[in-house]
């Protein structure tokens, strides 16, 4: 039985709805944006910090986005894989999502190589409602 890119798709969302998304299928997920994984320890740690049940929903997403915006951990896709990745936060939480304003910030972080986690939090919160 041969598995579709569409059934590979649908699964990974839904481990990331569970917030138990592994280093594996977010490799996974950006390798359909036709990246490569060329370092992990960013994305190790912002995995780690998935598990922190002190932080909030946006702080976690802002350590993701800060691992792959501003890391680079793929040799492509990284801002891909972000904008799915918030865009399956929002859904996930039934926010409303200004996707222009987030398309924006997504590579204003990029760009600004910005690391404060409070700072990309702050961008995200504006974008996702």
């Amino acid at each position: 039985m041969e598995i579709t890119k569409k059934e590979t798709f649908i699964y990974i969302l839904q481990l990331y709805m569970c917030m138990n998304i592994s280093k594996e299928e977010l490799i996974r997920i950006n390798k359909g944006f036709g990246g490569e994984l060329r370092s992990d320890s960013s994305l190790e740690y912002a995995l780690d910090m998935q598990k922190n049940n002190k932080l909030g929903s946006y702080k976690k997403l802002a350590y993701l986005l800060r691992a792959i915006l501003v890391d680079h951990p793929f040799s492509d896709g990284n801002k891909r894989t972000a904008m799915f990745f918030c865009l399956n936060f929002a859904e996930e939480n039934k926010k409303q999502v200004d996707r222009e304003l987030l398309l924006e910030q997504i590579i204003s972080i990029a760009k600004k190589n910005i690391t404060e986690i409070r700072n990309i939090e702050w961008r995200i919160k504006n974008c996702i409602r």
